[in-house]
């Protein structure tokens, strides 16, 4: 089983071709189900991810093949929980950047994705709680509130960001994700040039990157 959330006209059929040469010799895909410009909406709000998540229970199929873990939802918490309900009953392949490993072990597999998720729940955690404390170093008025811009990422964001980026996440994908310009992503990978380019763990991006 295959699914598909595209953007821009012309990625079904460029990300069709790389699914299918993916599960060459490894799987056969029964189905795929797509969804265009979706997101914005939920993963479990939308038509063919339903339809996809209703098929998968009726013919009880063991796998699922998605292109792009982080093409599964704009928000990053809403597609690492779309993530980890997938992974209670299937094992989810990535065909894009997948860093996870364990491709040829379904029991692997599942424990990879779950040490992921567990993982990036860490910093969610740890964003939470650095949230709530107020920075000694921050410069405040008069009337107590801190003065200039406040930071698009806190510690563990910038943390998340980090390790997402050495996993091979293209840096567009990154924006979207923590919903920050390029320019802000380029200032945090300054101390890293090795990240800022081409990552040379994955494969190759598109130009624009």
């Amino acid at each position: 089983m295959a699914y598909l959330n595209t953007r821009k006209k012309g990625d079904f059929a460029a990300q069709k071709s790389e699914v299918e040469n993916y599960c060459k010799y490894r799987f056969q895909i029964v189905n795929i189900f797509h969804d265009h410009r979706a997101n914005a909406t939920p993963p479990e709000k939308r038509k063919g991810f339903a339809e996809m998540l209703e098929y998968c229970a009726a013919k009880n199929c063991p796998e699922i093949v998605i292109y792009s873990l982080a093409d599964l939802a704009r928000d990053m918490d809403v597609g690492l929980a779309t993530l980890n309900a997938l992974n209670d009953r299937y094992t989810v392949y990535c065909v894009h950047n997948d860093f996870l490993g364990s491709r040829d072990d379904p029991e692997q597999r599942r424990e990879a994705v779950a040490n992921f998720v567990a993982y990036m729940g860490q910093y969610r955690e740890n964003t939470h709680k650095t949230a709530l404390l107020p920075s000694k170093k921050t410069e405040k008025g008069g009337d107590g509130r801190p003065i200039g811009r406040p930071k698009a990422l806190n510690e563990g964001q910038v943390e998340a960001l980090i390790t997402i980026r050495q996993a091979g996440t293209s840096i567009s994908q990154i924006c979207r994700m923590f919903d920050v310009s390029r320019s802000t992503v380029s200032k945090i990978l300054a101390d890293y040039p090795e990240l800022k380019g081409e990552w040379k763990g994955a494969r190759q991006e598109s130009p624009e990157e």
